[in-house]
C-alpha cells in the first residue's frame, strides 16, 4: 500500500506518516501532478492494482463491500484459461404478456424515466405494456430548487403529478420498489409484484444525509425541496455572518450546483444590502469546480467565485459536524465556524438497487458507455445510477443532461429490438449545463464528454441570454413530457 499527498510538503506527509504510525509509504505530491494524472479530481481516490501491474479498480465512490470483494478476487487462485466463447445474435426476450405483448418497466420517475416512458409510448400505440413506478407522486424539476432556495419558485411551481401519464397510456404506480429479481424477471413493491420484459432503471441517486452525525441539527438540504424551501426562511431572516456551502462527499450530481448556491447567495445578499456584513465559502474535496469538465471550466468558475469575493476551500476532506459549536470539522487542517451552513449530503444507490445484484465495485451500476445495457439481459440502467467509465478513467457526471439522452437512447434501443431489428443507437456523450450567477444572468457550457484523451467542454460567457434560455427550457420541460 502506497498513500500519495496531493498539494503536501514531505515534510507534512512525513508529520502524518508519524502522527498516526502507518506502516506504509506516505508520498508528497506537492504540485499535485500525480494527483491530477490519475484521479477523479477529488479526494480521497483509490487504485487497485493486481500483481500483473494492471490496474483492477480505480474509484472515489467505491462502497465498502465492492471494495472488499475485488481485493478478495485478486487472491484467489487464478482459474485455468479458458477459450472465449463465440458470441451469439442478440435476440429480443420473448414477451411474457398477451398476444406478444411486452411489459417494459421504468423505475423512477426523474429526467430519465419520464423520457424514456415517453418515447417509448410514441414508437408503441398501445401493443406493449408501459408501467412507471416511483415512490413520489409527483416529478420534480430538479434544476429548480436553486431558484426555489432563492424564493424565485413556489415548491408547486417545479413539481408535476406522474399520474398524469396515464393519459398518454402509460401506467404509473405510486409505490416504492422493495426488491428487483433479475432471475425471475420480476419488480415487487409493497402492493404487488410486476412482471418485465425489459427494465430500466433509472432511480438516481439516494441521499443520505442521517450518514453525517449533526446533519439535520446544523445543514440544510441543498438537494431536497423542504431544504430548499428552508435555506430561503433562513436567507430571510439572515442578517449577516458566515455562510458555508459544503459538499460532504463524492460523488454528487448536478456538479455546478454548489457554486450555483452559493453565487445565487451571494446575490441574495447584496439585494437584501447585507453582503457586507457577510463572508461566503465553498468547502469542497474537489481540487478545482466541475474537475471531469477540464481545467479551463475549473478555472473560469474559481475566478468568478473570487470576483465576488466567494472563499474557496478545495481539496476539504469533511470529516463530522458539531452542531455545538456550529463548526464542520475537516480530517485535516482547522474547524471551520458557520453561521449558516448548506450542504450537499452523501449519495448513495437506492437501497433495493444495492441489494439487486446489479451494483459494481464501485457502488454504481457499470453498464456499456454507448447502449446504457448492464450485463443482465433486458437491463439498462440511466442516469445518476449508473457509472459510465470515460477514455480518461474518470466518471460521466452526475447529471440530468445525460440522464435524459441516455433514455431517448434506450427507448429507441428497446423499441427496435421489439420489432425484430438491431438498433445502432448509441449515447455520444453529449451534454451541456447552465451555471446560474444571480441577477438575471447565467454562463452556459457543452461539449462531448466521450472525446479522447479528455471531455472537450467549451464555455460560453455569463449573460442575460444563457438565463433566460434556462427559464423557457424550465417552462417547456414542465409542459412537453405531460
Amino acid at each position: 500500500m502506497v498513500y500519495v499527498g496531493p498539494f503536501e510538503t514531505k515534510e507534512s506527509c512525513q508529520s502524518w506518516k508519524d502522527e498516526y504510525e502507518l506502516p506504509f509509504p506516505v508520498i508528497s505530491d506537492e504540485d499535485g501532478a500525480i494527483f491530477k494524472q490519475l484521479s477523479n479530481g477529488w479526494v480521497p481516490y483509490t487504485i487497485l492494482v493486481g500483481p500483473d501491474g494492471k490496474v483492477q479498480l480505480w474509484e472515489s465512490e467505491f462502497d465498502e463491500a465492492g471494495f472488499a470483494a475485488a481485493v478478495e478476487k485478486l487472491y484467489r487462485e487464478p482459474a485455468e484459461a479458458q477459450p472465449e466463447p463465440e458470441p451469439a445474435a442478440r435476440l429480443a426476450p420473448q414477451p411474457a404478456g398477451r398476444a406478444g405483448a411486452a411489459t417494459i418497466v421504468i423505475l423512477g420517475g426523474g429526467a430519465g424515466g419520464l423520457v424514456a416512458a415517453y418515447h417509448l409510448r410514441r414508437r408503441f400505440s398501445g401493443k406493449h405494456r408501459i408501467v412507471l413506478v416511483d415512490r413520489s407522486p409527483d416529478h420534480l424539476f430538479q434544476s429548480s430548487l436553486l431558484w426555489h432556495m432563492v424564493g424565485q419558485r413556489r415548491a408547486d411551481q417545479i413539481r408535476r403529478p406522474l399520474s398524469d401519464l396515464t393519459r398518454r397510456g402509460i401506467e404509473f404506480i405510486n409505490d416504492e420498489v422493495v426488491e428487483i429479481d433479475l432471475a425471475n424477471k420480476l419488480v415487487k413493491t409493497h402492493s404487488e409484484k410486476i412482471d418485465f420484459d425489459y427494465l430500466i432503471v433509472s432511480l438516481g441517486a439516494q441521499l443520505v444525509p442521517e450518514t453525517v452525525e449533526g446533519f439535520d441539527e446544523m445543514a440544510l438540504n441543498l438537494y431536497d425541496p423542504k431544504g430548499a424551501g428552508m435555506i430561503n426562511a433562513a436567507l430571510e431572516s439572515f442578517s449577516g455572518g458566515r455562510v458555508g456551502v459544503l459538499v460532504t462527499s463524492m460523488p454528487f450530481k448536478c456538479p455546478a450546483a454548489p457554486y450555483e448556491a452559493a453565487l445565487l447567495v451571494d446575490s441574495f445578499l447584496r439585494k437584501k444590502g447585507v453582503r457586507n456584513k457577510s463572508e461566503i465559502h465553498v468547502y469542497t474535496p474537489e481540487h478545482q469546480p466541475m474537475p471531469v469538465a477540464g481545467p479551463v471550466m475549473g478555472e473560469a468558475i474559481t475566478k468568478v467565485l473570487g470576483k465576488r469575493d466567494i472563499r474557496y476551500h478545495p481539496l476539504f476532506t469533511f470529516e463530522k459536524m458539531q452542531p455545538g459549536t456550529h463548526t464542520i470539522i475537516p480530517s485535516g487542517g482547522e474547524p471551520e465556524k458557520v453561521d449558516l451552513l448548506i450542504a450537499v449530503p452523501p449519495h448513495q444507490a437506492p437501497d433495493v438497487v444495492r441489494s439487486s445484484g446489479l451494483i459494481g465495485a464501485s457502488g454504481w451500476i457499470p453498464v456499456d458507455k454507448h447502449t446504457l445495457r448492464t450485463e443482465h439481459e433486458g437491463v439498462y440502467a440511466i442516469g445518476d445510477v449508473n457509472s459510465v467509465r470515460l477514455a480518461n478513467g474518470k466518471t460521466l457526471p452526475m447529471a440530468g443532461v445525460f440522464a435524459h439522452y441516455e433514455a431517448k437512447v434506450v427507448a429507441e434501443q428497446i423499441a427496435t429490438e421489439l420489432q425484430g431489428q438491431r438498433s445502432d443507437a448509441a449515447f455520444s456523450g453529449k451534454g451541456y449545463c447552465w451555471l446560474e450567477l444571480g441577477g438575471g444572468k447565467a454562463g452556459f457550457a457543452g461539449g462531448n464528454f466521450y472525446n479522447e484523451p479528455e471531455p472537450s467542454v467549451r464555455l460560453y460567457p455569463p449573460m442575460r441570454f444563457w438565463h433566460w434560455g434556462k427559464v423557457l427550457f424550465e417552462k417547456w420541460w414542465l409542459r412537453h413530457w405531460f
